[in-house]
């Protein structure tokens, strides 16, 4: 949560794909992730995400359903957190 909010403000694809292969999620997690954020209108950076999951996960994009059933990602969970903490953040350093 903490790594999708920071990179809302200072994205960089580069940045993706090392936590892939570094952090605390998988690889499939966040290129479905990605997906996920590509094709919603309010975080922004559509066509980098949709290159992130695509180098992470070959031929998943137009397949986010298949990918997130595959990870059990919880899109509500995701949208709702994910939107809060940016909403706040900038006001509790």
């Amino acid at each position: 949560m903490a790594f999708s909010a920071a990179q809302n403000r200072h994205f960089r694809e580069e940045d993706w794909l090392k936590f892939a292969a570094t952090g605390p999620v998988s690889s499939d997690e966040v290129a479905a992730t990605a997906l996920f954020l590509a094709g919603g209108y309010w975080y922004g950076h559509a066509d980098s995400l949709f290159r992130v999951a695509e180098r992470l996960s070959p031929g998943s994009v137009g397949k986010f359903s298949e990918r997130a059933r595959a990870v059990e990602f919880n899109c509500s969970r995701l949208d709702h957190m994910l939107k809060t903490r940016i909403t706040h953040e900038p006001r509790h350093p």
